[in-house]
Parts: structure tokens; sequence; C-alpha cells
């Protein structure tokens, strides 16, 4: 039997340099609590695996000061963990959120996020916005196992048939995911996002997460279309999804398999099924 364990207002993520260089912002530590507060729980995965089951989840989050003068702000939370220490617990919180930087956001249908310290390369955020109408391109803040080498595409435009998805991929996907692996090479690596929508009217993402150094022949149109049709069909079959809502569905691409498989769905209220 499961052993838990809380600690109260543990200190999340602050204002203070972190050890990657980054500096958070009080406005950017709201906006995350804001995000983080929507869901009832945030789930502590184990180590950033995705295939081990949670040891514990994180609510009741806040921005409070960190310091007596008011200068410096600390993110908190009730941490609920069990059987592991809570250092080895907090290895599993992640967190991520998008900052619009170039582009008109009011006109956003796709939009191209950097980790630090790329986003502050204004010359590389307007050449990925020069691909045309509807691009945007910023931040992708996070605390990750990974936090600089993963670009993040969002289509922010919901799925139709070809081939009206054919010629938008083909106009502003396929030229950003070029252009982002030509710029950024090493270690980087691109993921992609095609929203969708829920059995309850919401809108949830489908993450694409292609092989490791393949991502030109894993982020193509046929495959990316067949994936979005299976999690899509398992949406709209799962009784879990109808009375809790869905808020991601990670497709994991297999070389095996030479396509996208399901890997887990969260669902709005926080809780994860791993398939």
């Amino acid at each position: 039997m499961a052993k838990w364990k809380a600690l109260k207002n543990q200190a999340l993520a602050g204002t203070l340099v972190d050890s990657q260089g980054e500096r958070n912002t009080k406005e950017f530590l709201e906006s995350l609590c804001a995000r983080l507060a929507s869901k009832e729980r945030i789930p502590l995965n184990q180590k950033h695996d995705m295939s081990l089951e949670p040891v514990g989840y994180i609510n009741n989050f806040q921005v409070i000061p960190a310091d007596e003068e008011g200068k410096e702000w600390s993110l908190v939370g009730d941490v609920y963990f069990h059987d592991v220490e809570i250092d080895e617990a907090m290895k599993g919180f992640s967190y991520s959120i998008i900052e619009d930087m170039q582009g008109d956001s009011s006109e956003r249908q796709i939009g191209v996020y950097v980790p630090f310290p790329y986003y502050n390369d204004e010359s590389l955020l307007e050449e990925l916005t020069s691909v045309g109408f509807g691009v945007v391109a910023g931040a992708w803040r996070k605390k990750a196992a990974d936090p600089n080498t993963v670009s993040l595409i969002i289509s922010f435009v919901l799925f139709v048939a070809a081939p009206i998805y054919t010629n938008y991929w083909n106009e502003k996907v396929s030229p950003l995911i070029t252009k982002l692996l030509s710029r950024l090479r090493g270690d980087h690596t691109v993921q992609y996002v095609q929203t969708s929508q829920g059995p309850l009217g919401e809108t949830f993402g489908i993450y694409f997460i292609p092989q490791y150094g393949k991502e030109d022949e894993c982020l193509t149109l046929p495959l990316v279309i067949d994936g979005i049709r299976a999690a899509e069909q398992y949406v709209a079959s799962d009784d879990l999804a109808s009375k809790k809502g869905v808020h991601l569905v990670k497709m994991v691409f297999l070389d095996a398999n030479k396509a996208y498989v399901l890997q887990s769905i969260e669902y709005q209220d926080g809780s994860v099924v791993k398939q």
C-alpha cells in the first residue's frame, strides 16, 4: 500500500536566474500559475518518463513573495507523493508555456516556439514568421528533462480534410520544420501539435513526437494525417474522454510500426492514462 507524504507551499519556479541562465518574470509566474490551477491537479511523473506511473500530484498553486522586499517571487504548490523522497518526486515536475513574440497574434494560424536562448534571437524569429500569413513565433518556456533541445510547432487551425490541409501543410508546416532543422542544429529536435475538438466541445492537442534524428522522415503529411485520425478515433470511443474532456493526446513514432502510436492521453482534470 502506497505511503503518501505531503509538502505544502513547495517552491516550483521563481524569478531568480535558473541553472539554464534564464530568468522568469512575475508576470510569467502568474500566467503559469493560472494555467496550472485550471486543472484539479498536475501529475508528477517519474523522471519525465511518460511510460511510468505517476508518483504523485501537485495542486493549490499560488505566486507569493520570495523575499521581504518583494523583489523576487516564487510559484508554489502543495505536493503529494508516495514511495519516493521529495527530491526524486520533484524531478518529475515539468511545465511548459508558450509566448508569442513576433507576428500578429490576432491572425494566428500556426505558431513556432523555440526554447531559451534561441527566442532571444530576433533575426531567427523574423525568419520564421516570414513563411507567410498567420505565422507567429516566440518562446517555449519550460522546465523539463530537455529544456534546451526541443522546438514546438502548433497548428491552431483544426484539422480538415484534404486538399485544404494538404495546402496548409505544404505552405506553412513543412517550411517551418525545414527552417528549424536547418537553423538549430546539434542536439535540436522539432515536435508538432495539431489542435482538435473533444467530445465536450473542448480544444485539445494531438502531440507528435518524432524519432530523434529522423524528424524530416517522421514529420510528413501522410504520417501525421494517419496519426490525427487514430487519435481522434480513440477519443471518440473513450468513455473517460466523454466524461472528463481531453487536454492532450501524445503520439510517438515507432520505427517498428512505421507509424505514430498513441502513448498516453491526459484529461482536463489532470489525470493521465498510458497505453
